[in-house]
């Protein structure tokens, strides 16, 4: 879900730098393609996690001793 959008922005980005030269002719809806993958990316992996661990932690303490029981019976 993550690696595609990893692959498209880091070709698309190693493609278009180059020191000491600027495009002025650059596709305008490819930079916002680009924005808009990177925010994919953050929200899969920065933003999403937070809230579910978030949510998470907001369970009753003895559901939580009881998941965490759970899984060192499934180790």
């Amino acid at each position: 879900m993550v690696q595609k959008p990893l692959d498209i922005v880091r070709v698309i980005g190693n493609d278009s730098v180059h020191p000491g030269k600027i495009y002025l002719d650059d596709n305008k809806e490819a930079a916002l393609s680009l924005f808009t993958l990177v925010n994919l990316i953050c929200e899969q992996m920065i933003t999403l996690p937070k809230h579910i661990d978030d949510l998470y932690s907001s369970l009753p303490a003895g559901k939580l001793e009881g998941i965490e029981k759970r899984d060192k019976n499934q180790e």
